[in-house]
Protein backbone atom coordinates (compact mmCIF):
# COMPACT_ATOMS: atom_id res chain seq x y z
CA UNK A 1 0.00 0.00 0.00
CA UNK A 2 2.10 3.43 -1.29
CA UNK A 3 1.74 6.55 0.90
CA UNK A 4 2.88 7.66 4.03
CA UNK A 5 1.09 8.19 7.62
CA UNK A 6 1.00 11.35 8.81
CA UNK A 7 1.12 12.11 12.54
CA UNK A 8 -1.83 11.76 14.79
CA UNK A 9 -0.36 13.47 17.84
CA UNK A 10 2.36 15.84 17.06
CA UNK A 11 1.82 19.26 18.69
CA UNK A 12 -0.04 17.29 21.79
CA UNK A 13 1.78 14.07 22.90
CA UNK A 14 5.50 15.87 21.65
CA UNK A 15 6.39 18.86 20.13
CA UNK A 16 5.75 19.45 16.55
CA UNK A 17 8.44 20.90 15.25
CA UNK A 18 11.85 18.92 14.22
CA UNK A 19 14.29 21.77 16.49
CA UNK A 20 11.51 21.77 19.88
CA UNK A 21 11.25 17.88 19.40
CA UNK A 22 15.13 17.41 19.36
CA UNK A 23 15.22 19.56 22.64
CA UNK A 24 12.50 18.27 24.43
CA UNK A 25 13.54 14.56 23.28
CA UNK A 26 17.36 15.58 24.66
CA UNK A 27 15.43 16.24 28.18
CA UNK A 28 13.94 13.38 28.15
CA UNK A 29 17.76 11.71 28.65
CA UNK A 30 18.79 14.27 30.84
CA UNK A 31 15.94 14.47 32.98
CA UNK A 32 16.56 13.62 36.62
CA UNK A 33 14.22 10.73 35.80
CA UNK A 34 16.15 9.93 32.65
CA UNK A 35 19.49 8.21 32.18
CA UNK A 36 21.35 11.35 32.65
CA UNK A 37 23.03 11.91 29.35
CA UNK A 38 22.32 11.42 25.79
CA UNK A 39 23.18 8.12 24.26
CA UNK A 40 26.51 7.47 21.27
CA UNK A 41 25.34 5.30 19.19
CA UNK A 42 27.42 1.94 18.98
CA UNK A 43 26.98 0.71 15.43
CA UNK A 44 28.93 -2.18 16.48
CA UNK A 45 27.14 -2.94 19.20
CA UNK A 46 26.54 -6.64 20.20
CA UNK A 47 22.78 -7.06 19.14
CA UNK A 48 21.74 -8.70 22.46
CA UNK A 49 18.32 -6.60 22.86
CA UNK A 50 15.73 -8.63 21.67
CA UNK A 51 12.76 -6.26 22.96
CA UNK A 52 11.94 -2.87 25.01
CA UNK A 53 9.52 -2.14 26.99
CA UNK A 54 8.57 1.25 26.47
CA UNK A 55 5.54 4.00 27.63
CA UNK A 56 3.12 6.40 25.17
CA UNK A 57 2.39 9.02 27.54
CA UNK A 58 3.18 12.61 26.39
CA UNK A 59 6.55 13.46 27.10
CA UNK A 60 6.52 15.42 29.34
CA UNK A 61 4.93 12.36 31.32
CA UNK A 62 6.53 9.23 30.33
CA UNK A 63 9.78 10.67 28.32
CA UNK A 64 12.29 9.97 31.35
CA UNK A 65 11.31 6.36 31.43
CA UNK A 66 11.31 5.41 27.64
CA UNK A 67 14.63 7.74 27.16
CA UNK A 68 15.99 4.95 29.86
CA UNK A 69 15.52 1.81 27.13
CA UNK A 70 16.23 3.79 23.62
CA UNK A 71 19.53 4.93 25.84
CA UNK A 72 20.42 1.09 25.95
CA UNK A 73 19.10 0.57 22.66
CA UNK A 74 21.92 2.96 20.96
CA UNK A 75 24.43 1.05 22.36
CA UNK A 76 23.73 -1.96 21.29
CA UNK A 77 23.78 -1.99 18.08
CA UNK A 78 21.41 -1.18 14.72
CA UNK A 79 18.64 -3.96 14.40
CA UNK A 80 17.70 -4.38 10.64
CA UNK A 81 14.16 -3.77 11.35
CA UNK A 82 12.17 -3.01 14.39
CA UNK A 83 8.37 -4.02 15.37
CA UNK A 84 6.41 -1.55 17.32
CA UNK A 85 3.37 -3.57 19.27
CA UNK A 86 1.24 -0.59 20.76
CA UNK A 87 -2.37 -1.31 22.21
CA UNK A 88 -5.39 -0.08 20.17
CA UNK A 89 -6.89 2.87 22.69
CA UNK A 90 -10.03 3.25 19.29
CA UNK A 91 -10.61 -0.64 18.35
CA UNK A 92 -12.18 -3.21 20.27
CA UNK A 93 -11.61 -5.86 17.23
CA UNK A 94 -9.85 -9.05 17.81
CA UNK A 95 -7.91 -9.22 14.70
CA UNK A 96 -4.20 -7.25 15.09
CA UNK A 97 -3.46 -4.45 12.65
CA UNK A 98 -0.51 -4.00 10.80
CA UNK A 99 0.34 -0.37 8.50
CA UNK A 100 1.40 -1.34 5.49
CA UNK A 101 2.53 1.80 4.20
CA UNK A 102 5.59 3.18 2.71
CA UNK A 103 6.50 5.51 5.56
CA UNK A 104 5.50 6.91 8.87
CA UNK A 105 6.17 10.60 9.45
CA UNK A 106 7.20 12.60 12.01
CA UNK A 107 8.48 15.98 12.44
CA UNK A 108 11.99 14.71 12.54
CA UNK A 109 11.66 12.62 9.27
CA UNK A 110 10.34 9.74 7.54
CA UNK A 111 10.63 6.20 8.56
CA UNK A 112 10.58 3.47 6.07
CA UNK A 113 7.67 0.86 6.97
CA UNK A 114 9.02 -2.83 5.77
CA UNK A 115 5.57 -3.63 3.96
CA UNK A 116 6.66 -7.00 2.92
CA UNK A 117 7.72 -8.15 6.07
CA UNK A 118 4.17 -7.26 7.52
CA UNK A 119 2.71 -8.98 4.53
CA UNK A 120 4.78 -11.86 5.25
CA UNK A 121 3.58 -11.76 9.23
CA UNK A 122 -0.16 -11.62 8.04
CA UNK A 123 0.25 -14.43 5.46
CA UNK A 124 1.50 -16.28 8.78
CA UNK A 125 -1.42 -15.83 10.97
CA UNK A 126 -5.10 -15.40 10.66
CA UNK A 127 -4.64 -13.00 13.72
CA UNK A 128 -2.92 -10.16 11.83
CA UNK A 129 -4.78 -8.14 9.21
CA UNK A 130 -4.22 -4.91 7.00
CA UNK A 131 -5.61 -2.05 8.44
CA UNK A 132 -4.39 1.59 8.17
CA UNK A 133 -7.75 3.13 9.59
CA UNK A 134 -6.57 1.54 12.81
CA UNK A 135 -2.92 3.37 13.25
CA UNK A 136 -4.48 6.74 11.88
CA UNK A 137 -5.06 8.16 15.03
CA UNK A 138 -3.68 5.86 18.03
CA UNK A 139 -0.66 7.62 19.63
CA UNK A 140 0.61 4.42 21.55
CA UNK A 141 3.32 3.37 18.38
CA UNK A 142 3.76 6.80 17.10
CA UNK A 143 5.53 8.38 19.77
CA UNK A 144 7.91 5.80 20.18
CA UNK A 145 9.07 6.44 16.34
CA UNK A 146 11.02 10.03 16.95
CA UNK A 147 13.10 8.03 19.74
CA UNK A 148 14.04 5.64 17.05
CA UNK A 149 14.84 8.92 14.90
CA UNK A 150 16.72 10.81 17.45
CA UNK A 151 19.28 7.51 18.86
CA UNK A 152 19.75 6.19 15.36
CA UNK A 153 19.25 9.44 13.22
CA UNK A 154 20.19 8.10 9.16
CA UNK A 155 21.09 4.62 10.60
CA UNK A 156 17.46 4.43 11.48
CA UNK A 157 16.01 0.94 10.60
CA UNK A 158 12.76 -0.03 9.05
CA UNK A 159 9.76 -0.48 11.25
CA UNK A 160 6.55 -2.79 11.16
CA UNK A 161 3.81 -0.97 13.02
CA UNK A 162 1.38 -3.68 14.66
CA UNK A 163 -1.57 -2.23 16.57
CA UNK A 164 -2.70 -5.11 19.18
CA UNK A 165 -6.24 -5.84 21.06
CA UNK A 166 -6.16 -3.21 24.09
CA UNK A 167 -6.58 -4.28 27.40
CA UNK A 168 -7.95 -8.05 28.32
CA UNK A 169 -11.59 -8.32 29.37
CA UNK A 170 -13.72 -10.96 29.93
CA UNK A 171 -12.02 -14.76 29.31
CA UNK A 172 -8.53 -14.49 29.25
CA UNK A 173 -7.81 -17.38 27.91
CA UNK A 174 -8.21 -17.50 24.16
CA UNK A 175 -6.57 -13.74 24.54
CA UNK A 176 -3.58 -15.04 26.65
CA UNK A 177 -3.48 -18.06 23.79
CA UNK A 178 -3.29 -15.79 21.01
CA UNK A 179 -0.70 -13.48 22.51
CA UNK A 180 1.80 -16.12 23.21
CA UNK A 181 0.74 -17.62 19.53
CA UNK A 182 1.50 -14.46 17.57
CA UNK A 183 4.89 -13.91 19.65
CA UNK A 184 5.83 -17.51 18.43
CA UNK A 185 4.57 -16.45 14.39
CA UNK A 186 6.62 -13.49 14.95
CA UNK A 187 10.08 -15.64 16.23
CA UNK A 188 9.47 -17.82 13.44
CA UNK A 189 9.08 -15.37 10.38
CA UNK A 190 11.79 -12.97 11.53
CA UNK A 191 14.25 -15.90 11.51
CA UNK A 192 17.54 -14.93 11.50
CA UNK A 193 16.80 -11.21 10.78
CA UNK A 194 18.57 -8.51 13.47
CA UNK A 195 15.19 -7.28 14.86
CA UNK A 196 13.76 -5.85 18.35
CA UNK A 197 10.04 -5.97 19.14
CA UNK A 198 9.42 -2.55 21.23
CA UNK A 199 5.86 -2.94 23.57
CA UNK A 200 4.16 0.30 23.85
CA UNK A 201 2.63 0.43 27.27
CA UNK A 202 1.58 2.57 30.43
CA UNK A 203 0.80 0.46 33.60
CA UNK A 204 -1.57 1.71 36.18
CA UNK A 205 -4.32 4.51 35.33
CA UNK A 206 -5.41 6.78 37.48
CA UNK A 207 -5.06 5.81 40.64
CA UNK A 208 -3.58 6.48 43.92
CA UNK A 209 0.32 6.49 43.89
CA UNK A 210 0.53 3.80 46.10
CA UNK A 211 -1.96 1.72 44.73
CA UNK A 212 -0.37 2.07 41.32
CA UNK A 213 2.97 1.15 42.73
CA UNK A 214 1.50 -1.97 44.65
CA UNK A 215 -0.34 -2.75 41.40
CA UNK A 216 2.32 -2.18 38.79
CA UNK A 217 5.02 -4.18 40.97
CA UNK A 218 2.79 -7.43 40.44
CA UNK A 219 2.60 -6.93 36.55
CA UNK A 220 6.66 -6.27 36.69
CA UNK A 221 7.18 -9.31 38.23
CA UNK A 222 5.77 -10.95 35.77
CA UNK A 223 7.44 -9.39 33.06
CA UNK A 224 10.68 -9.68 34.94
CA UNK A 225 9.91 -13.24 34.75
CA UNK A 226 9.29 -13.63 31.67
CA UNK A 227 5.90 -15.24 31.71
CA UNK A 228 3.10 -14.05 29.16
CA UNK A 229 0.36 -15.66 30.86
CA UNK A 230 1.22 -14.86 34.02
CA UNK A 231 1.26 -11.30 33.66
CA UNK A 232 -2.05 -11.23 31.68
CA UNK A 233 -3.36 -13.10 34.84
CA UNK A 234 -2.44 -10.73 37.10
CA UNK A 235 -3.51 -7.80 35.25
CA UNK A 236 -7.07 -9.55 35.17
CA UNK A 237 -7.15 -10.69 38.31
CA UNK A 238 -6.14 -7.67 40.13
CA UNK A 239 -8.00 -5.11 37.84
CA UNK A 240 -4.74 -3.54 36.85
CA UNK A 241 -5.50 -0.67 33.98
CA UNK A 242 -2.24 -1.32 32.19
CA UNK A 243 -3.29 -0.54 28.93
CA UNK A 244 -0.64 -2.71 26.75
CA UNK A 245 -0.42 -5.95 28.90
CA UNK A 246 -1.21 -8.13 25.72
CA UNK A 247 1.70 -5.76 23.70
CA UNK A 248 3.94 -7.22 26.87
CA UNK A 249 2.72 -10.17 26.41
CA UNK A 250 3.11 -11.16 22.74
CA UNK A 251 7.40 -9.29 23.22
CA UNK A 252 7.28 -11.94 25.86
CA UNK A 253 6.12 -14.90 23.69
CA UNK A 254 8.54 -13.44 21.16
CA UNK A 255 11.37 -13.29 23.20
CA UNK A 256 11.13 -16.71 24.92
CA UNK A 257 10.75 -18.86 21.21
CA UNK A 258 13.87 -16.86 20.76
CA UNK A 259 15.79 -18.64 23.34
CA UNK A 260 17.07 -17.78 26.77
CA UNK A 261 16.34 -14.32 27.97
CA UNK A 262 16.90 -11.83 30.79
CA UNK A 263 14.14 -9.14 31.61
CA UNK A 264 15.23 -6.27 33.34
CA UNK A 265 13.65 -3.14 34.74
CA UNK A 266 15.59 0.17 33.96
CA UNK A 267 13.11 2.48 35.42
CA UNK A 268 9.52 3.15 37.29
CA UNK A 269 7.88 5.56 38.26
CA UNK A 270 4.23 7.76 38.24
CA UNK A 271 3.41 11.14 37.01
CA UNK A 272 3.03 12.11 40.82
CA UNK A 273 6.89 12.33 40.82
CA UNK A 274 6.53 14.43 37.97
CA UNK A 275 4.29 16.77 38.76
CA UNK A 276 3.92 16.34 42.38
CA UNK A 277 0.07 15.38 42.52
CA UNK A 278 -0.33 12.48 43.48
CA UNK A 279 -3.88 11.29 43.96
CA UNK A 280 -4.77 9.87 40.76
CA UNK A 281 -2.08 8.88 38.70
CA UNK A 282 -0.43 7.16 35.76
CA UNK A 283 2.37 4.42 36.35
CA UNK A 284 5.18 4.66 33.58
CA UNK A 285 8.17 1.45 33.39
CA UNK A 286 10.75 0.81 30.80
CA UNK A 287 12.03 -2.42 30.61
CA UNK A 288 15.39 -4.31 28.26
CA UNK A 289 14.95 -7.77 27.71
CA UNK A 290 18.08 -9.41 26.34
CA UNK A 291 19.80 -12.22 25.09
CA UNK A 292 21.18 -14.53 27.94
CA UNK A 293 24.98 -15.60 27.39
CA UNK A 294 24.82 -18.76 29.25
Amino acid sequence: MPGVRQPAVAGQFYEGRREGLEESLERCFRHPLGPGDVPQMNLDGPGAISALVSPHAGYMFSGPAAAHAYHALATDGVPNVVIILGPSHYAAARTNAVSSVEYWRTPLGDVEVDAELGRELIKATALLEEDENVHRDEHSLEVQVPFLQFIYKEHTPSIVPICIRSHPRGDIDPITVDAVALGETMAEVLGSRRAVVIASTDFSHQVPHDTAERQDRLAMDAIEALDPAGLLRTVSRHGISMCGSVPVAVALSYCLAKGPHKAELLRYYTSGDIIGDRRAVVGYASFVIRHRGD
